[in-house]
């Protein structure tokens, strides 16, 4: 999207900088939290004595990682694909942008656990009198339980507040690039939400104490609410098609394990239709889209590389070959399983060299006719 917009101004680049940078970070939100409360570990360890500080200790460690990917991502998107243009200050538009992120990226890293705190906190049961109570009912709506109603507002509560709170040190960073000079005033504006993100990072580890043996309690009944009834969806008829067993028990176990598979199907491959069958060759935007739709499918294939123990232990007496033997997916269902991406892949590869080619006849056309 970068790429698309780096011959436009560049309020129009910062504008997408500043619409971008939180979509990018709430893309991920979920994952980098899931240690905090939603792991499986949280609630196999609840029984045990070991005290809250090690469980925060444990997801941490996760989450950070997992930031530095989303903001590692989103630097280099910036750095490869932003504008030429250097500033009235000396400083590549391109850099200026990453920074204006990174600026972003370090108030998320404060204001995330925060964001885990305040779930444990209002995870738990309230009195029926108590505002408390009254407050998770009346934003819940009767979806799921009023102790898991925090968990929907909570992280997009974060991302708001570290966008908020990123905002006056970004725009003293826009006014030093556009004027050259740094504003003490500005400056002065800057540092008050930084010490504000630092209070509340610090008043996190707090609330997860106090909430994380009821809230991780109700988080599993709620989860397991959604679920439904412990029995698996019937087979799709043509998943029986499939001749070789294995193959089949790793395409119904993807099937099942992803949300909307049919939706995600019918989106790859109608792009991979239109991409192939449109005149003009993709732009920048529906690159982008593409790639995003391809992560859209590919991304909960994760989720039977994390199930490969549990395969292995079905499959390690059965008379199978070495690599079935170990859990593992064997070249023909990793094939079927990839097949929707590598096609939408194959169609937008082929519509760019088309072009290429197109370019290139018409440049050697030009050169005879010359």
């Amino acid at each position: 999207m970068i790429a698309a917009v780096a011959d436009q101004p560049a309020a129009t680049q910062r504008s997408l900088v500043f619409l971008g940078g939180p979509l990018l970070l709430l893309a991920g939100l979920h994952g980098r939290l899931f240690g905090f409360l939603h792991a499986p570990e949280r609630a196999r360890w609840l029984p045990l004595p070991i005290v809250p500080g090690r469980h925060w200790s444990a997801a941490i460690a996760s989450h950070r990682p997992a930031l530095g990917l989303s903001a590692l991502l989103g630097i280099t998107a910036l750095l490869l694909a932003g504008p030429d243009a250097i500033t009235a200050s000396g400083v590549p538009a391109r850099i200026g942008l990453a920074v204006e992120f990174a600026w972003l990226v370090l108030f998320a890293a404060l204001i995330e656990p925060f964001v885990a705190g305040i779930a444990a906190q209002y995870g738990r049961r309230f009195p029926s009198t108590s505002r408390a109570h009254e407050l998770q009912r009346s934003l819940g709506g009767g979806w799921t339980t009023p102790e898991a109603v925090v968990h929907l507002y909570a992280p997009a509560f974060g991302v708001g507040l570290a966008v908020l709170l990123a905002m006056p040190g970004q725009l003293s960073w826009e006014h030093f690039l556009d004027h050259g000079a740094l504003n003490i005033r500005l400056l002065g504006v800057s540092a008050v939400p930084l010490l504000v993100a630092l209070a509340v990072r610090f008043a996190g580890p707090a609330a997860y104490r106090r909430g994380l043996w009821e809230a991780v309690a109700w988080l599993v009944e709620a989860t397991r609410t959604l679920a439904g009834p412990p029995q698996p969806e019937p087979t799709p008829a043509w998943a029986k098609r499939i001749p070789d067993p294995w193959t089949r028990l790793l395409v119904i176990q993807f099937w099942r394990v992803t949300p909307l598979p049919a939706l995600r199907l019918v989106i790859v491959l109608g792009l991979a239709l239109f991409t192939a069958a449109r005149a003009a060759p993709p732009s920048g935007p529906a690159i982008a889209l593409g790639l995003a739709a391809i992560g859209v499918w590919v991304v909960p294939a994760g989720t039977l590389a994390r199930d490969r123990i549990a395969r292995a232990r079905l499959a390690g007496a059965l008379p199978l070959d070495r690599v079935r033997r170990g859990g593992r997916a064997g070249a023909l269902a990793l094939a079927a399983l990839l097949a929707p991406a590598l096609l939408l892949s194959a169609a937008i590869g082929y519509r760019i060299a088309a072009e290429g080619l197109a370019d290139a006849n018409l440049e050697i056309q030009q050169i005879d006719h010359n």
